[in-house]
């Protein structure tokens, strides 16, 4: 099996849909059923809204068929006879030859799983290479307590390994300290500071358009400004455009930023990127590797990636608005809304981890990280 991108030639209903994963069996014929499967997953039903899950969509189901090529089999023969299925054999061997994490291998059986359930739809296999079981599942408290009729168990395929629930993390106000302390780097400290006060992803912090910063009115009676992610423009989530609030102490550093050490750079090495933030070289962040590197480097005593910014923007954000009485909207709903999350049961779960939140940072999170950033400008 072979996984290939495919070019701006390649359409569905007359529309191009270049970048989209093609995969081709050892012969080099188009694998037709993976393909057909493929273009419903992620164009037709919808279910993909983002196109940079094709790839990791399109290598995970390579990922499969390639195990069912170099071992002989074939998808079709699904036998419930035998304790090993094709489902369970890939598992054990994804899971115990090649280490790969829970959560990996069980995305992977997820999509296998809809693979086959869509072929059983098209008559391409007569059962299914696995069975149901009935499990407990959490149920939803607060805002979302009334709409669950789950009454604690949910069923779910057999062949998935065993999870147990994840704990998000988040910073505390020490380690916030001592994480914006130890930046020397201005970019580097920017892009962490716009982590914490928007919750912007990773790809979001390193495609953000530099038009989205604009001098602070000075006469602005508000505490942020309004800023449009347009997913034209940059990565979203989805590709959905959403707006997030930038504190303006933090837009005025963004935009002395902009006109000062970003022009200098670019100017002297002859770049014009479109995005915010650039190295040292005047070229885009490498998305892939260089935010989580440029992190590791600097010897925290705690792990720190990315998406714990995120997660600590959301919690300490959620808390502080909660703590407010004289709120007029939904702390929930607004924290939604600024994350792009599709379903406010995602951000639900960041209520899980409220009380552990040290009393001194649930109120003044966009303050004491502001003081903490000019403190650390200034040694």
């Amino acid at each position: 099996m072979e996984f290939l991108l495919s070019t701006s030639e390649f359409g569905v209903r007359g529309h191009s849909y270049q970048g989209f994963p093609i995969l081709l069996k050892g012969n080099h014929d188009v694998f037709v059923e993976g393909m057909e499967f493929l273009v419903y997953h992620c164009l037709k039903r919808g279910s993909v809204q983002s196109r940079s899950s094709w790839e990791t969509f399109g290598r995970d189901l390579c990922d499969y068929f390639e195990f069912i090529e170099a071992n002989g089999f074939d998808w079709r023969e699904l036998d419930h006879r035998n304790h090993e299925t094709l489902l369970a054999l890939y598992r054990d061997v994804s899971f115990d030859r090649f280490n790969l994490s829970t959560s990996t291998v069980n995305r992977r059986l997820h999509l296998v799983i809809k693979f086959y359930q869509f072929a059983l739809k098209q008559g391409w296999v007569h059962t299914l290479p696995y069975d149901l079981e009935t499990v407990r599942v959490r149920q939803p408290k607060g805002f979302l307590a009334h709409t669950d009729t789950s009454g604690g168990y949910a069923v779910k395929p057999d062949v998935l390994l065993k999870t147990s629930p994840t704990k998000i993390k988040v910073l505390n106000k020490e380690q916030v300290d001592e994480l914006l302390k130890h930046i020397k780097n201005k970019t580097l400290r920017l892009i962490v500071r716009l982590a914490l006060l928007t919750g912007l992803r990773k790809e979001e912090l390193l495609t953000l358009p530099v038009t989205c910063v604009s001098a602070p009115q000075s006469t602005s009676a508000r505490s942020h400004v309004v800023v449009e992610l347009d997913p034209q423009q940059m990565s979203t989530k989805g590709d959905k455009p959403r707006t997030i609030h930038v504190p303006i102490s933090l837009m005025a550093d963004l935009w002395d930023y902009v006109i000062h050490e970003r022009h200098e750079t670019t100017r002297k090495h002859g770049t014009a990127p479109k995005t915010l933030f650039v190295t040292a070289k005047g070229n885009p962040w490498s998305i892939r590797t260089s935010l989580n590197n440029s992190l590791n480097r600097l010897e925290l005593s705690f792990a720190c990636h990315p998406h714990i910014l995120r997660h600590t923007y959301a919690t300490h954000t959620l808390k502080s608005l909660m703590s407010r009485k004289s709120i007029t909207f939904n702390p929930l709903i607004y924290v939604r809304d600024r994350l792009g999350h599709n379903s406010i049961t995602t951000t639900e779960k960041y209520l899980h981890f409220l009380d552990d939140i040290e009393d001194d940072l649930r109120t003044r999170y966009q303050e004491e990280i502001e003081e903490t950033a000019r403190e650390a400008a200034c040694a």
